[in-house]
Formats: C-alpha cells, sequence, structure tokens
C-alpha cells in the first residue's frame, strides 16, 4: 500500500464557489478570495506557470475551459519527462469536490470553499496592496495563520478575474514550501477544440463524473457514511463531501470524504483491504502530507497541503462503527 499512499499524495482537489461581483476598491481579503474560487471554474485561458516545490523547479503548460460551472483543461510538462494530461470536470464534482487520483498530474490552481473562514478566525487577512506577474495587474492577499496546523497562503489575484497569478505556501517559521506563478497568461474568450486534444499517445486522461461510478450517499456530520464518521477533527476543519465509487469488477468501494478549513483541504481515503496490502505510516512531497493505517480491516488514508500534524489528527478522527 505505499503506492497507494503515494497515489493519493497527489489527487487533485477541485472546489468552487460562485464569484461575488464586487469592485476592486470595495473588496476586502475575504471578498478577493472568494472571487478567486470562483474564477477558476468561470474563466476560460492559456499560458504556462512555474511549480517551486522543495528544491524541485517544473514549468508546465496549461490550456484551461470552463464549462457549464465545470472545466476541461490540456496540462503538459515543459521539463523533465515529457506528460501530457487531459482533464475533464463536471459542475457537480467540480462543486461538491469528486474527484480521481492519476499517478502524479500536474498540480495546477485549485479552489477552496472559502466561505468556511466565516465560521473561525484560524487565519489572518490582509490586504497587501497592488503587484504584478506575468505582466498583469494583481492584489495580493495574505491569509496568515494563527496556529500550526495549517500553512499560510499568499496569493496575488488578477485585478479583473480574480485568477491566482500567484499563490504560495509558507511553514510556521515563514519558509517557503510550495510556490506557483504564472510566466504568462492569456484569458480567452473561447477555447478551440484543438487546443484541448491530446498530441501524446500515452496522455493520460483524467475523467471526473459524478454520474460515472461517483454517487454522493446518505452521509452527514451527525450519522457519518455506512458507519464512518469523524471524532474531534483538527480545530477550523469539516467534512464537507462524501463519494463513493466501486473497485474492480466485486461490490468492494472506495470512499473519499473532503474536509477543509476554508482554504486548506484534506482528502480521505477509505478502501476494505487486508494483509500485505495494509501500510501504516506517513509520508511528505513539499508541502503535502499522507499518513495512513488499517480500521477494521479497512485501509484507510489522509492526505493534504497541510503540516503532518494535521493529517494525523484527521486520521486519529476516524471512527467506525460497524453496526452490529
Amino acid at each position: 500500500m505505499r503506492r497507494s499512499l503515494a497515489y493519493a499524495l497527489v489527487a487533485a482537489t477541485a472546489l468552487c464557489c460562485l464569484p461575488l461581483p464586487v469592485l476592486a476598491g470595495e473588496a476586502s481579503p475575504a471578498d478577493w478570495l472568494q472571487r478567486m474560487t470562483g474564477s477558476l471554474h468561470s474563466e476560460s485561458y492559456q499560458g504556462t506557470f512555474v511549480l517551486q516545490r522543495d528544491d524541485r523547479l517544473d514549468a508546465i503548460r496549461v490550456v484551461h475551459a470552463a464549462e457549464n460551472g465545470g472545466y476541461r483543461e490540456r496540462l503538459e510538462t515543459l521539463t523533465g519527462a515529457p506528460r501530457e494530461i487531459l482533464r475533464s470536470v463536471d459542475r457537480l464534482s467540480a462543486l461538491k469536490g469528486a474527484r480521481a487520483a492519476a499517478g502524479e498530474p500536474p498540480h495546477g490552481p485549485a479552489g477552496a470553499p472559502v466561505f468556511l473562514l466565516e465560521r473561525h478566525d484560524h487565519y489572518e487577512l490582509k490586504d497587501m496592496g497592488a503587484d504584478r506577474v506575468a505582466g498583469l495587474d494583481c492584489r495580493m492577499i495574505l491569509a496568515r495563520a494563527r496556529d500550526t496546523l495549517r500553512y499560510s497562503h499568499r496569493y496575488c489575484l488578477h485585478t479583473e478575474t480574480a485568477l491566482p497569478l500567484l499563490s504560495e505556501l509558507y511553514d510556521g517559521h515563514g519558509h517557503l514550501l510550495e510556490r506557483l506563478a504564472f510566466t504568462s497568461l492569456e484569458r480567452l474568450e473561447e477555447v478551440a477544440e484543438g487546443a484541448l486534444e491530446t498530441t501524446q499517445e500515452d496522455a493520460e486522461r483524467v475523467e471526473v463524473r459524478a454520474d460515472r461510478g461517483h454517487k454522493k450517499p446518505e452521509w452527514d456530520a451527525q450519522t457519518g457514511m455506512d458507519g464512518w464518521h469523524f471524532d474531534a477533527l483538527p480545530d477550523g476543519f469539516t467534512a464537507i463531501a462524501a463519494t463513493e465509487r466501486p473497485v474492480g469488477d466485486g461490490e468492494a468501494r472506495l470512499r473519499h470524504f473532503v474536509l477543509s478549513d476554508g482554504l486548506a483541504s484534506v482528502s480521505v481515503y477509505i478502501e476494505k483491504t487486508s494483509g500485505e496490502r495494509m501500510f501504516e505510516g506517513t509520508t511528505r512531497a513539499g508541502a503535502t502530507h499522507g499518513a495512513a493505517r488499517s480500521i477494521a480491516g479497512h485501509q484507510v488514508t489522509a492526505v493534504g497541503d497541510v503540516p503532518r500534524a494535521t493529517v494525523q489528527g484527521v486520521l486519529d478522527a476516524i471512527v467506525y462503527h460497524s453496526g452490529e
């Protein structure tokens, strides 16, 4: 299950909200962040961004087409081994956080349910003024973590669209953990179909569809899902989505929960397994931490761009009651 844990480490998050129609001069930091989450699924664009994680720097070309509240995008690596990924996410899946792991796809901009920030004060939000990234005017917004359970976030949001031209994560000591910065970005009124077609024979295709294998089961914060629920989550985090899908040809199911504090998100994957396939321990890739353990014959994995103590806290909060 070491491979499964590493596999889950790179599962992408795509949660969004509707943009707020506020003017730049009137927008608070929270308004800017709210607009950012909506822009990621309402704006079409193409460009190149660089991703810095630890001592590795990757350049990635992206074509992103917003469609009916969801999106399609093609990502192509410009450094290292050639890779190309075509990702398609429908509106319901984007809103609910359903997603699919696909090896190690290049990280692109991702949204967050920032409305949750109204429920706690674990971040200090600050407008740091105007700046420029990729030749475009943007507004620098800082979300400084007030505790060690989350990272500090810094964004430079395009003045017109609130697209994140720059996104950074910092640990509690102020050390940069991850930086995503566009070097070029062009908004598109329409995206030509050919721009979303793969050019490599071994290109990866990731389709996330609420009506293709994923479903929202009977679950809420009180009753849980099939006996699974959370008890005493890390402060500020709450479960915001749950999905399940079949695995293989049998009756096995992969359950997936999404938890968030408004900016940071943690995914929890639960799959029935046994014996040598079980894995317990932790792992790290850049700002992303993962932790896994076995519960009642199931492999349970928590992963997210949060400190190790947070994914461990989420893992420890998972409770199973068989109902027998």
